[in-house]
């Protein structure tokens, strides 16, 4: 069952099983994310890690920054998902030629 975001996100919603939360933003994270911080930016909530890795992936093709994925047993720094989505865009750039 699909309920809307905590935050108001016009289309944004919350899969009842979340797995995992992204934060991105359009300017780069800085050096120690917080409870702080967070709390300014919405969380865009995926049913699987491999879902928030792809939807990354597309954050960081458009030109924004990702900040954090977590999840269950989970804390991904900005440095740790680039590096993991670094395969998936190395395929962008070949499709692109």
């Amino acid at each position: 069952m699909l309920t809307p975001a905590r935050r108001s996100v016009p289309v944004a919603f919350v899969i009842d099983d979340v797995r995992a939360l992204l934060y991105y933003a359009t300017s780069p994270a800085p050096k120690r994310v917080d409870r702080e911080a967070l709390q300014r930016l919405v969380a865009v909530h995926f049913s699987t890690e491999q879902d928030a890795f792809h939807a990354a992936a597309m954050v960081l093709r458009g030109g924004q920054y990702v900040w954090l994925i977590e999840g269950p047993g989970v804390r991904l720094t900005a440095a740790q998902i680039e590096e993991k989505c670094r395969p998936t865009l190395e395929l962008f750039k070949q499709a692109k030629k």
